[in-house]
């Protein structure tokens, strides 16, 4: 098992339960993909996978909406009058667009433009789908790897990885 707060790489290719490729290393010139166990810098499902491997092993795991992008949720769906929107009749129906709110970013998908009124779908667009993902563990820091990579850090060092430990394995 991987420690929480160890930072890892991995290998990897992304499919939807049909076989379509979502993503992979490959699609990085190879890159594996770099994150810290525990700190929800990746979805749950493939972050709990990891946590569970050893170093170098590979493994097939499927991921289940709730633990992935989420379960389709209905209640993101919205419908705005065309008046809200400059130029409407240019939004590209089933593509997404990114909407500029407050101070945030956000991603929709133009589901349609009709009688006057505009539906966005605020869904990610994996939400409710299962995924495959084949993991290969390439690195755990601090058990794989020299000492400068691995980032070493002293008992008390301030940074704030064992208060995350600490949080992560109380969960």
């Amino acid at each position: 098992m991987v420690e929480i707060g160890r930072k890892v790489k991995i290998l990897y290719t992304a499919k939807l339960q049909n076989r379509v490729v979502l993503d992979s290393s490959d699609n990085h010139e190879g890159a594996p993909l770099e994150f810290v166990i525990g700190a929800g810098e990746v979805i749950p499902g493939l972050d709990k996978a990891v946590r569970d491997m050893i170093a170098y092993e590979k493994r097939q795991v499927t991921i289940v909406p709730k633990d992935a992008y989420g379960e389709y949720d209905e209640s993101l769906i919205e419908l705005l009058p065309v008046s809200s929107f400059p130029s409407a009749n240019d939004l590209p129906i089933g593509e997404y667009i990114v909407l500029n709110l407050s101070n945030e970013q956000v991603r929709a998908k133009v589901a349609s433009v009709e009688n006057g009124m505009i539906t966005l779908d605020f869904n990610h667009e994996h939400a409710g789908k299962t995924l495959i993902f084949d993991i290969e563990l390439v690195e755990i820091f601090g058990e794989t790897g020299s000492a400068i990579e691995n980032e070493l850090h002293t008992e008390n060092c301030g940074c704030g990885c064992k208060k995350l430990k600490k949080q992560l394995t109380a969960v």
